[in-house]
Formats: C-alpha cells, sequence, structure tokens
C-alpha cells in the first residue's frame, strides 16, 4: 500500500485502542513520565451498556492511581443491593438471590451480603458500573499527565515492526493523509478484531462458537428505559435479573437504578437480529406488561474461550480483547484487561526510563497469558454451568409437579451462583508463580481455588491485604518498587542496589506481628503492580534480588 504521510510523530509507546485496557496502559505509563500516544477511533466515550462488573483486583489498581472512589460513585444508587435475583419470568417469584452489599455497604464495609465478611480481604470490594460510566474517568485520569497524548477520532490504518523500532499510521475520520507515529513499542489493545494482533502473526487459540442454551450464540442486547419495570417486577432490587425457562430466557441489569434497563437474549437458530421484536421478547422474559421505550440495541455472539498463542512478538504487545476474548459469565473479560495493562505498564517504564533490560519485558506473555487461560476457563465453566442448566418442562405448570420442578431449579441455581459470583480466590489469587523475575521458594504454593482465597507472602502473589494503624498497607506502598521490612533492619543495601540499577525503591517499615506472619518473612519486595518479588531476610544479596526483579543482571 501507499505508505507517505502527511507527518510524523514520535513518542516511546504508541497504543492502538483507547478503551480500558488502553486507557489504563496509558495512566501507568503517564504516571512515570513516558511518553505514549493513544490512537482511538471513537471520538466519544461508548453511550450503550457493555461491560458492568469491575472486580476487586480492579479497584485496587484504581485505588493505587487514587481515583477508586470516583469509580465506586457510578452506577446505581449509593442504597441499591447490587444482588442478582433468578424467576422464570422476572415478574413471577423468585427461584433464588444472592444478596450483594450496596456500593455504599461496600465502601464502608458496613454489610457483606452473601459474600461472607472475611472471605475478601480487600479494601475495595467488587462494584457494579456499566463501562460506559467509567471510560470517561479513566480518559480523564490519562489526560492528567503530561507525557499522554490522546488522539481520539484517530483510527490505525497500518502497522511495521522495524526491528529497532515501530511505526502506527493512522487517518482521521474526515479523511486526508495518514499521518505516522514512530515509537520504540505498539501495543495492541484494539479489541478482538485486532489490526495489531493480526500483524505480528498471532493467532487466537481455544474454543468459539460454542453452543448453549444460552450464552452459547448469537445474542442481542435490548437497551430501554421503563418507568414501571420495578414496580412490575414486584420484589426488592436487583442489579441482575435471570428469567429462566423452556421458551424465552433473558438477562435483565439495572443501569442506574432509576428507569434504564439492558436486557441480553439469545437468538434461535435460524434468526437474525432484525427479526427480534424488542418489546415483545421484553414481555416475554419479564412475564407482564410495562412500560418499554426502546433506547438502542447490539447484536454480538456468547461462546468464546480464547486467548493469543501469545501476547508479544518483536516490538510488539497485546492487551485486553486483543489478546482474549471471554464469554461474558463471571465478568472477568474487561478485569483482565486492566490487569495485563498494569503488569505491562511498569515493565515498558522501567525498560524504557530506568534502564531495565529488554528482556524485563518477555516476563508479560510468560505472567498474562496463564493468567488469560486460567480466566477464560473459568467464564466457560460458568457458561456451561447457567447456559445448559436443565429445565423440566413442568417449571412453570401449577401445583405439586411444577413446585417440585421450581424447587429443583433453584436449588441448581443457587448453586451456580456462589460459584460463579463469591470469586475472592479468582479475583485476589491472581499469582505468577512460573515468571523468570518472581523468587523461587521450596515446596508447594497455596491451590489456586475460585471460590476460596488464601492470604499469604508466596513469591508471585498479589501482596495481602492488612490494617496498619488504621491504614491499608496497600495505601502506603511506592508507586514503583518498595521494601517491606518487619525487623528494623539496616536497609542501606537495598537503597544503593536500587540507585546503581535505576529502581525506584521505597522503604517501608512495619512493626506489626501478625502482618509479619501474613507475609511469612522479615522482608518482603513488593513490585509497582502490587505483586510480591521476593521475601527473605534483609541481609540477603540486595543487588541480585534487585536484578531477578527487574529482568536480570545489567550491562557494566
Amino acid at each position: 500500500m501507499n505508505t507517505s504521510v502527511a507527518n510524523t510523530v514520535e513518542t516511546d509507546v504508541v497504543i492502538v485502542g483507547g478503551g480500558p485496557a488502553g486507557l489504563m496502559l496509558a495512566i501507568e505509563l503517564g504516571c512515570r513520565d513516558v511518553r505514549c500516544l493513544v490512537l482511538e477511533e471513537d471520538v466519544d466515550p461508548p453511550d450503550f451498556p457493555k461491560a458492568n462488573a469491575t472486580s476487586a483486583r480492579t479497584m485496587e489498581h484504581y485505588r493505587r492511581r487514587g481515583f477508586s472512589a470516583d469509580v465506586r460513585a457510578l452506577g446505581l444508587p449509593p442504597d441499591y443491593p447490587q444482588d442478582l435475583v433468578y424467576c422464570t419470568r422476572l415478574a413471577h417469584a423468585e427461584l433464588s438471590r444472592f444478596r450483594v452489599p450496596s456500593r455504599a455497604q461496600a465502601a464502608s464495609r458496613e454489610a457483606f451480603g452473601d459474600y461472607g465478611a472475611a472471605a475478601w480481604p480487600t479494601p475495595e470490594l467488587p462494584h457494579r458500573a456499566q463501562q460506559m460510566f467509567i471510560e470517561p474517568i479513566l480518559r480523564r485520569e490519562a489526560a492528567k499527565y503530561p507525557s499522554v497524548d490522546l488522539r481520539f477520532g484517530a483510527r490505525a490504518v497500518r502497522v511495521a515492526d522495524h526491528g529497532d523500532g515501530v511505526e502506527v499510521d493512522a487517518v482521521q475520520p474526515d479523511g486526508g493523509a495518514p499521518w505516522r507515529v514512530a515509537a520504540s513499542y505498539v501495543v495492541g489493545c484494539d479489541g478482538p478484531r485486532s489490526m495489531v494482533r493480526k500483524t505480528l502473526g498471532i493467532q487466537y487459540a481455544g474454543q468459539g462458537g460454542e453452543k448453549r442454551d444460552f450464552f452459547g450464540g448469537q445474542m442481542l442486547s435490548i437497551y430501554f428505559r421503563s418507568s414501571d419495570l420495578y414496580d412490575v417486577l414486584g420484589k426488592e432490587r436487583a442489579w441482575q435479573y435471570w428469567a429462566v425457562n423452556a421458551s424465552q430466557r433473558g438477562l435483565l441489569i439495572a443501569i442506574d437504578g432509576v428507569d434504564t434497563f439492558l436486557l441480553a437474549v439469545q437468538l434461535k437458530d435460524g434468526q437474525q437480529p432484525g427479526d427480534i421484536d424488542a418489546r415483545a421478547t421484553a414481555l416475554a422474559v419479564v412475564g407482564a406488561p410495562h412500560d418499554f421505550r426502546l433506547i438502542g440495541r447490539m447484536p454480538w455472539v456468547a461462546g468464546y474461550t480464547l486467548v493469543a498463542e501469545r501476547l508479544a512478538a518483536g516490538r510488539g504487545f497485546l492487551a485486553g480483547d486483543a489478546a482474549h476474548l471471554f464469554t461474558p459469565t463471571g465478568g472477568m473479560g474487561y478485569n483482565t484487561s486492566i490487569d495485563d495493562a498494569v503488569n505491562l505498564g511498569w515493565k515498558l517504564a522501567a525498560v524504557l526510563n530506568d534502564g531495565a533490560p529488554p528482556a524485563l519485558l518477555d516476563s508479560y506473555d510468560l505472567e498474562r497469558r496463564p493468567m488469560a487461560v486460567r480466566n477464560t476457563t473459568f467464564a466457560r465453566r460458568m457458561a456451561d454451568s447457567i447456559g445448559n442448566v436443565p429445565i423440566s418442562a413442568s417449571l412453570e405448570a401449577q401445583g405439586a409437579p411444577g413446585d417440585a420442578a421450581r424447587a429443583e431449579l433453584g436449588c441448581a441455581l443457587a448453586a451456580h451462583v456462589v460459584t460463579e459470583i463469591n470469586i475472592p480466590g479468582l479475583q485476589l489469587g491472581v499469582r505468577y508463580l512460573d515468571s523468570p523475575i518472581v523468587a523461587r521458594e521450596p515446596g508447594a504454593a497455596p491451590p489456586d481455588d475460585p471460590n476460596h482465597y488464601i492470604a499469604g507472602g508466596w513469591p508471585g502473589s498479589r501482596a495481602p491485604h492488612a490494617m496498619v494503624d488504621g491504614v491499608p498497607l496497600f495505601d502506603r506502598f511506592g508507586r514503583d518498587f518498595t521494601l517491606l521490612s518487619f525487623d528494623g533492619a539496616d536497609a542501606t543495601a537495598w537503597q544503593a542496589s536500587a540507585r546503581r540499577l535505576g529502581i525506584a525503591l521505597d522503604v517501608l517499615r512495619v512493626d506489626d506481628p501478625e502482618v509479619r506472619a501474613l507475609y511469612g518473612a522479615p522482608a518482603v519486595l513488593i513490585r509497582p503492580d502490587h505483586h510480591i518479588a521476593w521475601r527473605g531476610e534483609a541481609g540477603a544479596d540486595a543487588a541480585a534480588v534487585l536484578a531477578v526483579a527487574t529482568g536480570g543482571a545489567r550491562p557494566d
């Protein structure tokens, strides 16, 4: 193709795609003064509901950067329960309910619903708010940093890796000659049809197009307004309402807790999105007449469990949907994307600004791809669980046969929702045990159980939450590396080694026997992403430990 361009802009990292992954990556780079340029073809944030569950781990990342309270203020009203409820039809009796604290209760930790008070040791419980509400905050935060150049309305049309640098050509929506970005690295955050992934020659691997009775095929999201739907439903309010029956299944999600909703339904074989009467479909799911004013509709496909064969090639990297594609059960797609960005951001900054060896960047694929496989596998299992749940022919019948069928289904749904939603192990148990930049220890690591989180200081794990003098320990960590010192030992050698290696290292002294026992060593090295790089005695070879944690020995 013709590669002549009107002008060239130079930067360190060009990010193709300005959704949650691309914006969070820009924030991680911007807070470390790394020059980056974001190309996002949409001028405005999305105005149609999409991702709607923010994990505890993602909220912790937002807390690290200082805006978790702003995100928690979004979505449903402060006292609105974030429950999940299951019915045959939404206006009929409940079959099962899983109680989730409101955002006010989550912020104050005054109630925990069916999560349980001890299961989620974190300063940030999960939160429910639409991506279309969160993206403006991510845009605002990224724009705060002088080193971040946000180009909304610009579409990437060509990517080239020349070995010693990359080029990305872009065009504006009004046409005109392409312009070029020259950078050291390119990161594709450009979705499932990623041009960056295709240019790098990387394919998805896994399962695609799986068929289920629900969440396995062509789906349609119906965004609508209703002034009386809560009255028609006739039950305590919830975040998600699931209609489970033999003829018209559906998932209704409360958007603002007032009068806007999203309804997801699956098309039958042979149907097209244009065949669906949105009003009649909503009536079939609800089971009673209600006010219905259509805002919009969007087709999509469920049934994907896909992860890129590798997340990096040459000077290119993949993050977000370009790297992995989920069926939305478990709500981990967008959250896995945020973890990608945080992991890659500090590593790019260390290489570009701090002199870390480029080998550090090899750890991105080695750490994040296994987590993507883990999370997509969980989502697939939950999609099978809810999508293929057996439905009796007597489910909506009157009398004893119907009562028995509904009771049986209610038990099955109660078991399912606990497994899908009460997942502290999946959200807080992210860990990089086989990483080349994480210290190895003898013995077996704690089990990785999605429904149970075991807090501890095993290297590679997320640093466990603890309160110290009434303040979350997380809040006292430095921006980059932190040495936790529990025995008051002299840290001069650590600080000197960090300076020689170009590493920003904070020393945090904590005099608390319980927290020391939790972390399991007198000294613990915490990475910029709040994962544990190493633990041991303060007198260890500081230079060697720090070198491993940042990609290996430096050239003399």
